[in-house]
Parts: C-alpha cells; sequence; structure tokens
C-alpha cells in the first residue's frame, strides 16, 4: 500500500514551501490520489527524473541570498569594471521579485481587510503565475536555463519565499491552520484548473 500524505507534509519532506510542490503538481510531477493526497513513493520516483538543481528546496527565505552567488555567478564580476551579464542580471532581478511578491500580496491583503484565505490564495497564485511569466519571457530572450520549461527560481536552485503567516493570522485576528488553508486553495477552481496567462 502506498504512502500518502498531505501537501503541506510533503513540502516539508522535501524543505520547500508549499508553493513548490503546487508547482510540482501543476508540472505533473507529483501524483495526487483521489482524496488529493500526495503518493510518496509514485511523486518520489517521478521527482527522481528531475536534475536536483530543479526540484526546488536548494534554498529558502533568507538563507537563500547566500546561494544567489552560486546559483547566479554571472552576476558577480572580480573586476568592477566589468557589467554583468544582462540576461543573467534579468534572471536574477526576476527572481527577487517572484520571491517577494507572493508575500507582499500576503500582507496587502490583511492591510486591506481581506480574510486570510485571501491572502493565502494570493501568495500562492501571485507568486506562481509571476514564475511563470518570467519562465516565458527569459525563454523567448534565450536564457537556457528556463528555455526547458523550469520556472525562473528553479531554475536559480531557490525556492519562493513564505509569508509570515502567525504574524498575518494576528493581524487578521484568525487562528493559523496552515493545513486547512492549503486544503481550501488546493480545492479552488484556480488550482484545479489554473488559468494560462497571456504573457
Amino acid at each position: 500500500m502506498a504512502t500518502t500524505e498531505t501537501r503541506a507534509a510533503f513540502a516539508r519532506r522535501h524543505s520547500v514551501n508549499r508553493s513548490t510542490v503546487g508547482r510540482w503538481e501543476a508540472k505533473g510531477s507529483i501524483v495526487l490520489t483521489v482524496d488529493g493526497l500526495v503518493n510518496v513513493e509514485a511523486s518520489e520516483q517521478l521527482l527522481g527524473g528531475r536534475a536536483e538543481t530543479y526540484r526546488g528546496g536548494k534554498a529558502k527565505g533568507p538563507s537563500a541570498k547566500t546561494d544567489r552567488k552560486k546559483a547566479a555567478p554571472d552576476l558577480v564580476s572580480p573586476d568592477l569594471g566589468t557589467p554583468p551579464d544582462p540576461l543573467a542580471l534579468a534572471h536574477a532581478g526576476l527572481a527577487e521579485v517572484i520571491r517577494a511578491i507572493g508575500p507582499y500580496a500576503a500582507r496587502m491583503a490583511v492591510e486591506f481587510g481581506a480574510p486570510l484565505q485571501v491572502a493565502y490564495g494570493l501568495d500562492q497564485a501571485v507568486a506562481v503565475e509571476a514564475d511563470g511569466i518570467a519562465a516565458r519571457f527569459l525563454a523567448q530572450h534565450g536564457h537556457p536555463d528556463t528555455a526547458n520549461g523550469y520556472g525562473t527560481l528553479e531554475a536559480l536552485g531557490l525556492d519562493y519565499a513564505d509569508p509570515d503567516w502567525a504574524a498575518l493570522a494576528k493581524a487578521a485576528d484568525v487562528p493559523l491552520d496552515l493545513e486547512a488553508l492549503d486544503t481550501w486553495f488546493t480545492a479552488t477552481d484556480y488550482w484545479r484548473a489554473p488559468p494560462e496567462v497571456s504573457a
């Protein structure tokens, strides 16, 4: 019998956040049961066929800053007179925006009085959509790391940033239940049939 667990538990297993597991799901890289749980063995087998640098989880949150020089060496020039590669600079800049935009959207939703569910959904969807837009843009301009269909963050070995959900729940004056938020979001029409975003 297969081992099953929630998407959140599978994210913890791989030291990534739920957005990364969501991207794996959208790309068909994980196997779900009919009740929405992750089939661990089947999913591990699918993920095992992907290059390690494209699995996500290499760096997350503040620690990602320490890996950026390794992920984008073209941006680090020993000679200050040598400009960085423009495409690598665009790639790194887009990655910074993508990492920040989900948590920013979540914080703005709470500040504008939206329910925590809306904040959670915006964090997930805005970051995923922004990553897709950036990956398509970079692929159209010949960036080899995104031409294969992996996202901008994955190509750099970075993970999405997580909002401070405890602080946002406190600001919204509601109890925090990330499992319930994840269950709600993955049942939305958005996640069941992600819309195509025009470039």
